[in-house]
C-alpha cells in the first residue's frame, strides 16, 4: 500500500508541474486522477469495514471521471493541427506595428520562405490570453475556454528571409469580421503564401476581438453588438474599415523597402480578401483605391456604397455559405418567435429585420448583376471561411467537416487571385 502512494505521489507532483506550464485546460482533470487515486486508496486504507462499497463506489466514480474528461473535452476542444500548405514554398510570418496620420494598426505579413531545419514554427496565437478570453467572450465561452490556442503551432516561422525565387511576388490585403483577429483565417493564408503570395492581415483597433499594441496597451471590441445592426448602421462604419485598408496600401511602399521585402512585393498586383464586415470591406476598396486590382468576398454583406455600380471594371467574386444565403431558413426562424420575443433581443420588430434582409439580399443582387462572380459552397455557415469551426469542431461545425470545407476554400482562393494576379 505505502509503495502504491509513493508511486502515485510522484505522478501527482509531475501532473501539478504539468497543470502550471500547461495552458491545455481540458486536460487538467486527467493530471488529477492521480489524486483522485491517492484519496480512493486512503479511503480504502481507513475505511476497512466499508472497503467493497467505497472500492465500488470509488472505482466507478474514477472511471466515469476519466473517461468523460479524457475524451470529452478534447474531442470538444481539441489540439488540432492546421493543414499543411500545398505549395512550393515554406511560410515565413512577421508581425509589424504601424503608426501615423492618427492612426495606429498592428499587421502580420506571411510571405514564402524557404524549408527552415531546427527551427520552431510560430505559436498561433502569438498575443496570448488577451485575445484569446476575447474570442472566447465572443463566442460565448468562459474566458478561459480558448487558452490552447496559445500553444497550437502554425506552419510559419516568425521572421524568416523571403525567398529568393522569384524576383517579385503579388500582394494580398487579409481584413477581418466584425470582433475577429488579423489571424483567424490562418489556414488560407499560409496556403496563399505557400503558393507565391505575400499577405497582409491586419486589426481594425475597437472592431478586432482584441488588438495588443508593442507598449502592452490592449485595444477590445467596443461594437460587439454591431454584428447585430442593420444596414445603415453598418454603411456608416466603413469608411473607418475603409482608413485602416488605406492606411495599410499607404505604407506598403516603405515595408517594401524593408527587411526581408526588399523591393520583392510587386505593388502593380494588389489583391484584398475577406471575411464578413472585412468581405464587404475589400468590395468598397475594389470600388475606391485604384490599387486594389481584385477583391474577394467570403460571405459578407455590401455595405458603404453611396451608389451601386452598373458595371464593374474589376474582377469581384462573393464566396458564400449555402446556409447564409437560404432566405427560407430565415424567415422560418423569424416566425418561430413571437413579436414580442424579437423585440427583447434585438431591439426591433419583426418587420424591421425583413426589410433589413431583403436590403441586403438586393444589394447582392445588384452587384452580380454589375459582374461579380459568385460560388456558394455547401455544408457551410457563416463562420466556415474561418479558424474558427477548428476551435471547437462540434460545437461551431455542425455542417460539415472544417478541413474539407477549408480545403474547398483555398481552391477557390487560389484559382480566383491566380487567374487574375499572375
Amino acid at each position: 500500500m505505502r509503495r502504491k502512494i509513493v508511486v502515485v505521489v510522484a505522478i501527482s507532483v509531475v501532473n501539478l508541474i504539468q497543470v502550471i506550464v500547461d495552458t491545455r485546460w481540458q486536460m487538467m482533470f486527467v493530471y488529477l486522477i492521480p489524486i483522485f487515486s491517492i484519496l480512493y486508496m486512503f479511503a480504502l486504507k481507513y475505511n476497512r469495514h466499508s472497503r467493497k462499497k467505497w472500492k465500488k463506489v470509488l472505482g466507478v466514480s474514477l472511471i466515469i471521471i476519466y473517461v468523460f474528461f479524457s475524451f470529452a473535452l478534447p474531442c470538444f476542444l481539441p489540439m488540432y493541427t492546421f493543414p499543411q500548405p500545398t505549395g512550393n514554398h515554406a511560410v515565413g510570418t512577421k508581425i509589424l506595428y504601424l503608426q501615423g496620420n492618427r492612426h495606429e494598426l498592428m499587421i502580420q505579413v506571411w510571405y514564402p520562405t524557404e524549408a527552415i531545419i531546427n527551427q520552431e514554427r510560430s505559436p498561433y496565437m502569438v498575443d496570448g490570453p488577451e485575445v484569446t478570453a476575447s474570442l472566447s467572450h465572443m463566442l460565448g465561452f468562459p474566458s478561459f475556454t480558448l487558452r490552447h490556442l496559445e500553444v497550437i503551432a502554425t506552419h510559419a516561422y516568425m521572421d524568416a528571409p523571403l525567398s529568393p525565387r522569384q524576383s517579385s511576388y503579388p500582394v494580398l490585403l487579409f481584413s477581418h469580421g466584425l470582433g475577429g483577429v488579423r489571424n483567424q483565417n490562418t489556414f488560407q493564408l499560409e496556403e496563399l503564401a505557400s503558393h507565391g503570395y505575400i499577405v497582409i492581415g491586419f486589426d481594425h483597433p475597437t472592431y478586432a476581438a482584441a488588438t495588443v499594441f508593442p507598449d502592452g496597451e490592449v485595444m477590445k471590441n467596443q461594437y460587439p453588438n454591431l454584428p447585430r445592426a442593420g444596414y445603415e448602421e453598418l454603411d456608416t462604419h466603413m469608411r473607418t474599415w475603409a482608413s485602416n485598408s488605406k492606411f495599410v496600401l499607404d505604407h506598403l511602399e516603405a515595408l517594401n523597402q524593408s527587411a526581408p521585402f526588399h523591393n520583392t512585393m510587386d505593388l502593380g498586383r494588389i489583391g484584398m480578401l475577406g471575411h464578413s464586415y472585412g468581405g464587404a470591406t475589400a468590395v468598397y476598396m475594389l470600388l475606391h483605391d485604384d490599387r486594389i486590382k481584385v477583391a474577394m468576398n467570403m460571405d459578407g454583406g455590401i455595405f458603404g456604397l453611396d451608389n451601386m455600380p452598373q458595371k464593374l471594371h474589376k474582377p469581384l467574386l462573393l464566396m458564400a455559405a449555402d446556409t447564409s444565403l437560404d432566405q427560407e431558413i430565415f424567415y422560418e426562424t423569424l416566425a418561430s418567435f413571437t413579436d414580442e420575443e424579437v423585440f427583447e433581443q434585438t431591439g426591433q420588430t419583426k418587420a424591421w429585420h425583413k426589410e433589413n434582409m431583403k436590403e441586403v439580399f438586393a444589394r447582392r443582387e445588384r452587384m452580380l448583376k454589375a459582374g461579380a462572380n459568385s460560388i456558394i459552397l455547401p455544408n457551410t455557415n457563416h463562420i466556415s471561411f474561418s479558424d474558427l469551426p477548428m476551435y471547437a469542431p462540434v460545437l461551431l461545425a455542425p455542417n460539415g467537416d472544417p478541413a474539407e470545407v477549408h480545403t474547398a476554400v483555398n481552391q477557390v482562393t487560389l484559382r480566383f487571385f491566380d487567374d487574375h494576379l499572375k
